[in-house]
């Protein structure tokens, strides 16, 4: 990249002979603005925000010293070269005094202003160095303001107006070396990498209206490396990139939720509204001081955030929730668990599953009556005994007992050695069957006795279970 200088001078011949003998642009620099006017000089320094200024320091209007004090007035202040003739030595002083980077005596020797600019080349390197680094640590914190194109160099990208994406990567979780090599395939010039303790990110960017898709040799080396990563919806420069940030981290730890996929995209549309079901239950659960429902959505809560697609942003949020509301012994259960967001998870978790133990053992601590009270095999099986006539589905019990529909059916497989779906099936065609081979009523008066509303579903679950049609069967039992 080039940096932006501005040369002024009253006479105009020094400004030709600098603008003819100093190569700027195989030394670095590019002269955005050359004037012998430094009110205008004033002006322009303004509006183009140069990297740098030389300038005499006795001019007929504003001196050379003016504009460098005006110049430390700016948020963005570039550095000053001074040129003064010999006898204004101490006009040269103070200028250093006030900041200026160095002061060339006229008449100028070509050698002296190559050695001044070549140590103001490194000197903007580091402070371009230094600000990159200092915003990098700002884009992560929660309350930044920074927006995307304030991480790009302008010369560094295709001109006109951009949109932008992130993607991220969770270190501790995969090899390094593979991670770098998956995310070198980023395209150059359109891109950075950023970041901090526990993400690698990749911002880039293409110009708006153009197709933004991620391209086939990061994807492949993904897959190929097994990295699994997190992408953002796309924004524009102006929109604050934490928000982005959050996302892709978010998407990058679905694949400590549910089956994992290389590339996983960030969708708004899939995630928990505090609106949703599981909160009211949870309110009125704390509200009874019924530990045993709060239990029970707990022990179900990775699989619930499975089935539904939700990420591991809503899985916390549903703890966070949890742990605020319970009442601890010896001090708040949301300090015990410190979970606040996905940087705190990952500091103390590798799975969910370690995070959900913990939290049930803040449950038991809060209610301790839990420990020996819980619903068991035996419960689920006399509710269903009492209820299977009824037009009832495997997710009408979990409901009653206000437990995830997965955990439910494990917990029953895990006791019985049966699925609670066969289960209710086979009570069903136990009554059907007596009704059969010991009434006289129709087909369809069967069906709903057992439970099935819906004669033809009826009919063709019993086909499964016994092979026959109801009618057949009861013609068979007759002979």
């Amino acid at each position: 990249m080039l940096y932006k200088l501005i040369l002024v001078d009253d006479e105009i011949w020094v400004l030709r002979g600098l603008l003819k003998t100093i190569p700027w642009k195989e030394l670095g620099f590019e002269v955005v603005y050359h004037t012998t006017d430094s009110e205008k000089a004033k002006e322009n320094i303004t509006l183009l925000k140069p990297d740098a200024v030389i300038t005499d320091i006795r001019m007929a209007s504003l001196t050379g010293l003016d504009l460098l004090e005006y110049a430390a007035t700016l948020e963005e202040r570039p550095e000053f070269i001074l040129i003064s003739a010999y006898e204004e030595f101490e006009y040269a002083h103070k200028a250093l005094k006030l900041g200026a980077f160095d002061y060339l005596i006229k008449p100028l020797k070509k050698i002296d202003m190559l050695h001044v600019l070549e140590k103001l080349k490194g000197v903007l390197d580091n402070k371009k160095i230094s600000n990159t680094r200092k915003l990098e640590q700002q884009i992560f914190e929660q309350r930044s303001e920074i927006c995307a194109e304030e991480l790009f160099w302008p010369e560094d990208m295709v001109h006109g107006e951009k949109t932008y994406q992130v993607i991220c990567c969770a270190k501790g979780y995969f090899d390094t070396d593979s991670i770098m090599n998956v995310f070198s395939r980023l395209p150059a010039g359109q891109s950075l990498l950023l970041e901090d303790a526990q993400f690698l990110y990749g911002l880039w960017c293409v110009q708006k209206g153009k197709r933004m898709e991620i391209p086939a040799d990061f994807k492949n080396a993904a897959t190929e490396n097994m990295i699994f990563t997190g992408v953002s919806s796309i924004f524009g420069g102006k929109e604050i990139i934490y928000t982005y940030i959050q996302q892709a981290r978010c998407a990058s730890l679905q694949f400590l939720i549910e089956a994992p996929e290389s590339i996983n995209y960030y969708k708004e549309e899939n995630r928990l509204s505090k609106k949703d079901n599981i909160y009211r239950t949870l309110q009125e659960a704390f509200a009874a001081g019924n530990g045993e429902i709060i239990l029970h959505l707990t022990q179900g809560l990775v699989d619930f955030t499975a089935k539904n697609h939700f990420t591991i942003l809503d899985l916390i949020g549903v703890g966070n929730y949890i742990c605020i509301n319970l009442t601890g012994q010896d001090e708040d259960a949301f300090q015990k668990m410190g979970m606040e967001s996905i940087q705190v998870f990952l500091e103390k978790y590798k799975n969910a599953e370690g995070y959900i133990l913990d939290l049930e053992n803040q449950i038991k601590a809060s209610f301790p009556e839990v420990i020996g009270g819980c619903v068991c095999a035996e419960d689920i099986k006399r509710y269903v005994d009492k209820h299977y006539m009824e037009k009832m589905l495997v997710g009408d019990i979990a409901g009653y007992f206000h437990m995830d529909l997965n955990y439910i059916s494990r917990l029953f497989k895990k006791k019985t050695g049966i699925n609670l779906k066969d289960y209710l099936t086979e009570k069903r065609m136990e009554k059907a069957l007596y009704l059969l081979e010991n009434t006289d009523l129709k087909i369809y008066e069967i069906s709903e006795a057992s439970g099935y509303m819906d004669y033809f579903y009826f009919t063709r679950v019993f086909r499964k279970y016994t092979g026959f049609t109801p009618s057949d069967w009861r013609e068979n039992r007759k002979k």
